[in-house]
């Protein structure tokens, strides 16, 4: 487990896999036809990742991570939802997977 500055677990090795795991199902989720329940659970998982991980970019003064995840949490935001197309959806979905896959990479922290 990876240990941060002050000698505690880094919060951002511990929610890696989870990240991970939530871009796997929105990856997937994006070339498979889903149960309306499961796509709902879905985008308030997004939502919620999204913001957490927004603040963790602005925490580390990531600003471009801060945007991307803003626009991430206000497209899947489940709150007062955007109505877009099936292929849309799709787009929305797979590219939000990407870019949680690519922000979570291991890069030597």
């Amino acid at each position: 487990m990876a240990r941060g500055k002050g000698g505690g677990t880094d919060f951002r090795a511990l929610v890696r896999w989870p990240a991970w795991a939530l871009a796997l199902l929105a990856f997937a989720s994006a070339f498979t036809p889903l149960a309306p329940g499961l796509v709902h659970g879905l985008r308030w998982a997004l939502f919620l990742g999204s913001i957490l991980f927004a603040g963790l970019g602005m925490g580390e003064g990531r600003r471009m991570a801060f945007f991307l995840y803003g626009v991430l949490a206000l497209l899947v935001n489940p709150i007062v939802p955007f109505r877009f197309s099936p292929e849309i959806w799709r787009l929305v979905l797979a590219s939000g997977a990407i870019w949680l896959i690519a922000d979570n990479l291991k890069s030597g922290d």
